[in-house]
């Protein structure tokens, strides 16, 4: 296994809150044009989701491991065996690790996840060996 500077839970959490504001606003601007309002409600439909999951999915293959809000804390996705992180990589760790298995799981293995991340020596979360991935300090 690849030696890195693992990222712990609470620059990964701020990384996260970082691009949920970065994506408020393009967001809610086509929403404006689909539903004709300028609201910032996404919960009576699935756009938010999407844009979100395609953001978190392909941006990182794209930026060899950053998403902006990554790329602001200093940290950034890679593979475990040190490689850029591959869409295969990112559809496991977001589609199936952070959207399938915590609706499955009623929200559980995403408690799960953070207790192993602040706990783990490894800093590995269940998305994170799903995806094959750690989230590393590139400063």
């Amino acid at each position: 296994m690849y030696e890195f500077n693992r990222a712990g839970f609470g620059i990964r959490f701020f990384a996260s809150i970082i691009d949920m504001f970065i994506l408020i606003i393009p967001i809610s601007i086509l929403l404006y044009f689909i539903q004709g309002e300028f609201s910032i409600e996404w919960s009576d439909g699935y756009l938010w989701d999407i844009g979100y999951v395609i953001y978190l999915t392909v941006l990182p293959v794209l930026w060899k491991g950053y998403v902006i809000g990554k790329r602001l804390m200093g940290i950034k996705i890679k593979r475990t065996d040190g490689g850029d992180v591959t869409f295969t990589n990112m559809i496991l760790r977001e589609v199936v690790g952070n959207g399938l298995l915590v609706l499955v799981t009623l929200g559980i293995s995403l408690l799960i996840s953070a207790v192993m991340v602040l706990i783990m020596e490894d800093r590995h979360g269940l998305h994170d060996l799903i995806g094959g991935t750690y989230v590393i300090h590139t400063r």
